[in-house]
């Protein structure tokens, strides 16, 4: 399992072939889904109802409102994303939401489907980080999850100076361990990041977990002072690490100079 306090995430861009093994993978689920809704369509049209109508209610279901369910539903993973150890992730590697899961899913109607696949392999091919249409449109990338790299060594989140009763007030209960895993990663490695970089990823990272806790601020705050009051909040949910950090039994993710947050 995966624990908040003791794990980095790096997590490689899935490639074109992995993607397209991938998405043979839910065909073949689609493939199924769609002649166990054939045979209780064709009971409908015995009933009375239109051919044309159960053709299309058969299309839209297996086609659409599958994969933008199960996708929603897993947190970025289709059943061939399960199998290949893929998931997609918006493009600050925030997790992905219903709204770009949906986005993805019609695109698909034209990048996967009605071309038969080719405008999505030709867009893959042609973008760092492979995306297709729906991806560019919904802004997210796909990872390869099998292939992150384990880093044992707890980092403490300690409150801001001043933001203590703040931290020990937020409600962090809805994120679960590869959200702060996220948070962690970037707030390691924020120094890596140009400035505009730095505070666009930010920003969109904190707007993304500040919706899914559903979070009102109090006020006006830095967004990268704000992720580290969020990682604070949920080791301080989570258990002792702070208290092992303040007897000097953990390092420390402590502020840097220009103010950075990096590991000492």
């Amino acid at each position: 399992m995966v624990t908040p306090e003791a794990v980095v995430l790096e997590l490689p861009t899935a490639g074109v072939a992995t993607r397209a093994f991938a998405r043979l993978a839910d065909l073949f689920v689609q493939l199924v889904a769609a002649s166990l809704l054939a045979l209780v369509v064709a009971q409908l049209v015995a009933a009375g109802m239109s051919p044309e109508l159960g053709v299309l209610l058969v299309l839209v279901l297996v086609l659409l409102v599958l994969p933008v369910a199960v996708e929603s539903l897993s947190g970025g993973r289709s059943v061939g994303k399960m199998l290949f150890g893929l998931r997609v992730v918006g493009r600050d590697g925030s997790p992905a939401t219903a709204r770009q899961a949906t986005v993805r899913g019609l695109v698909a109607l034209i990048d996967i489907y009605a071309s038969l696949g080719f405008l999505a392999l030709a867009t893959a091919m042609s973008t760092p980080q492979a995306q297709r249409p729906g991806d560019l449109a919904a802004g997210t990338v796909v990872l390869r999850e099998r292939n992150r790299t384990l880093v044992e060594t707890p980092i403490a989140f300690l409150a801001p100076p001043g933001f203590e009763a703040y931290v020990a007030s937020l409600d962090v209960s809805r994120l679960d361990d590869e959200d702060f895993s996220l948070i962690r990663s970037f707030l390691l490695r924020v120094r890596e990041l140009s400035s505009e970089a730095r505070r666009e990823r930010a920003m969109a990272l904190a707007t993304s977990v500040r919706e899914r806790i559903d979070h009102d601020l109090p006020g006006p705050v830095d967004p990268e002072l704000w992720l580290v009051c969020v990682a604070s909040a949920h080791q301080l949910r989570r258990g002792n690490l702070l208290s092992d950090a303040a007897l000097g039994l953990a390092p420390i993710a402590a502020p840097g100079p220009d103010p950075s947050w990096t590991s000492r």
